[in-house]
């Protein structure tokens, strides 16, 4: 009899600014508010990316991580609504 076995994880990767290597960026992006989940959603990123640490237009690495990170974020929207 054999043990079940558990399915591999997704990938997890990480984008870094390709000039000084940091993971401290963030992409241009539209968000659209969702009426049912009461929560901006993303809708579209664009290609403009700035690094927090170089403190200017960045390109990004995508790079693969070889075990998951530690403390996986949760998935409450980055924006709750503002009580009313």
């Amino acid at each position: 009899m054999t043990s079940p076995v558990d399915p591999p994880s997704p990938p997890f990767y990480v984008f870094v600014c390709n000039v000084c290597g940091s993971d401290q960026v963030t992409r241009e992006a539209w968000a659209a508010w969702d009426v049912a989940t009461q929560a901006w959603i993303l809708n579209t990123a664009f290609d403009f990316a700035y690094c927090h640490r170089c403190l200017g237009y960045a390109q990004l690495d995508r790079l693969l991580l070889t075990s998951p990170p530690s403390g996986l974020p949760s998935r409450t929207p980055a924006f709750p609504p503002a009580p009313g």
